[in-house]
């Protein structure tokens, strides 16, 4: 697998420039017309749901999540479940601005790349793996099985009724304001709506989809990369013989 991805690499190396390769490596690409998907200034005719990227499929996931209806009806790409209207208003508030998903914005293409980066395809299942080898499925399989266990969740928006500070600045979050639970971390934790990134790469975490490492948040891509090399010829995690 190795050999055959580095090889892959050399050969988009002598035809693509570093752009284009990135493009092609992460997979930000239209599904209509294939040009990069940061040249469209509309994403929500290909509108994702995270938790159903995911797989989460339990009646408790159906009756939360953020449908199409009524994020595209507000005026967004997504927003955080079981909040009225002022309320999600007064969520992205903490947000930078170029960063609130609303429809035709900025913060709309900046939600759809990071769902390209923060949730590969090919680390959520099997399916979309073309170097795993055959061998080395059950193992694969476990390691999605224990991470999806163990680590990764979604948090969700909750009003703050006590004075607490946020795990990552350390500020205070006062009654009233908006935090971010982490149900990993139990229910003492709230983060400020824009502290809730990754540990390593610092990005918002896409619709508040996490991983928990070493008592540490990630976003997916980079838990996996707590773990298991990735190949940055095909974007795969590998090292699955054990």
């Amino acid at each position: 697998m190795r050999y055959s991805c580095v090889r892959l690499l050399e050969l988009y190396g002598k035809v693509f420039n570093q752009t284009e390769l990135c493009q092609l490596i992460v997979g930000k690409t239209c599904n209509s017309c294939k040009c990069p998907r940061d040249g469209h200034d509309v994403y929500h005719e290909e509108w994702v749901n995270v938790r159903d990227r995911l797989g989460y499929k339990t009646q408790a996931d159906i009756d939360t999540k953020s449908t199409r209806e009524r994020c595209i009806n507000q005026g967004f790409a997504w927003i955080p479940p079981n909040l009225t209207q002022l309320k999600v208003e007064q969520y992205f508030k903490c947000l930078p601005a170029d960063k609130v998903p609303r429809l035709g914005s900025s913060g709309e293409k900046y939600r759809a790349k990071q769902i390209q980066i923060q949730l590969p395809k090919q680390d959520l299942a099997l399916a979309y793996c073309k170097h795993v080898e055959s061998a080395h499925h059950s193992s694969y399989d476990d390691f999605i099985n224990a991470r999806n266990e163990l680590a990764l969740d979604i948090a969700y928006a909750k009003i703050c009724t006590n004075k607490v500070n946020c795990p990552e600045c350390n500020e205070a979050l006062n009654p009233d304001d908006i935090g971010v639970l982490a149900p990993k971390f139990g229910d003492k934790f709230l983060w400020h709506p824009g502290c809730f990134v990754c540990t390593t790469c610092k990005q918002l975490l896409v619709d508040l989809a996490y991983c928990v490492h070493d008592e540490l948040v990630y976003c997916e891509r980079h838990y996996a990369e707590q773990l298991k090399p990735r190949c940055s010829a095909c974007d795969e995690v590998s090292d699955f013989d054990y």
